[in-house]
């Protein structure tokens, strides 16, 4: 299968590959698109950034405490040094300051969404992983785990992923078209914002990889996926084609230039 990276499909279904170095996804189109397990050097920096956003905070609150000379209002400054990363990762899908800035992403190896418990169990064993360990025990757990896991991530059936940092719009979608451009299929105005991303990275994958049969496979598969959600007959276009014509449709069709 080609390796396609494409982080914007939130009801991606997950699958771990036969490599150790990559977790597959599965988007709503059906089409696997591989993501990279997040680098060890990543995720410490990334892990770097989150503890000085939280000595900072901690300065703060601890400020604060000492000004207020009140137990609760300490309990109350003081919560959100310890559930920083829980809450971090709960709001914003799997990701915390740190993990953003370096485009990485808490995602599970059995082919779901991360649940609230799977978070819970990550930032509980953050205490061994990390706190009590300064960080050792996660170090060399991720080292030899074979799928970037620390022991967070094994109870959790979870791991950390590179995603692709976000493009502009314009990069994404945009398609420059003829003036007198006359659309093929209208049936494009089904499609959704997501799909002609995906066709547009699938198609620059079969321009750089024409020769691949797996990249071919893929090119048939998210031509066939299209043809269906559009409700048209089998085209005699090749997958290449096909895809050119149906990302210049939906610019054309939907307005996008």
């Amino acid at each position: 299968m080609g390796k396609v990276q494409n982080p914007y499909f939130p009801n991606s279904i997950f699958q771990y590959p036969d490599s150790m170095e990559n977790v597959r996804i599965q988007t709503a189109q059906n089409v696997e698109i591989d993501f990279a397990v997040a680098g060890l050097g990543d995720r410490v920096i990334a892990a770097m950034i989150d503890y000085f956003i939280l000595f900072c905070y901690l300065v703060a609150a601890s400020i604060g405490a000492a000004a207020g000379e009140s137990m609760a209002l300490s309990v109350v400054l003081f919560m959100p040094y310890f559930v920083y990363f829980l809450v971090c990762e709960v709001l914003f899908d799997g990701q915390s300051i740190g993990k953003k800035a370096f485009d990485l992403k808490v995602a599970r190896l059995d082919g779901s969404q991360p649940t609230l418990g799977n978070y819970v169990l990550r930032w509980l064993l953050r205490f061994i992983d990390i706190d009590i360990s300064f960080g050792m025990i996660g170090f060399v757990a991720v080292l030899i785990s074979g799928k970037g896991q620390r022991l967070g991530d094994m109870a959790a059936g979870t791991t950390v992923v590179k995603i692709k940092p976000r493009v502009n719009l314009r990069d994404t979608l945009f398609t420059r078209l003829e003036d007198d451009y006359t659309p093929t299929f209208y049936q494009v105005e089904v499609l959704e914002d997501q799909d002609i991303a995906t066709a547009k990275e699938v198609m620059n994958t079969l321009i750089h990889e024409s020769r691949s049969h797996t990249t071919h496979q893929l090119g048939e598969k998210i031509k066939t996926a299209l043809e269906r959600k559009m409700q048209l007959p089998p085209s005699d276009l090749s997958p290449l084609d096909f895809l050119r014509t149906v990302v210049k449709d939906y610019n054309a069709v939907k307005g996008k230039v």
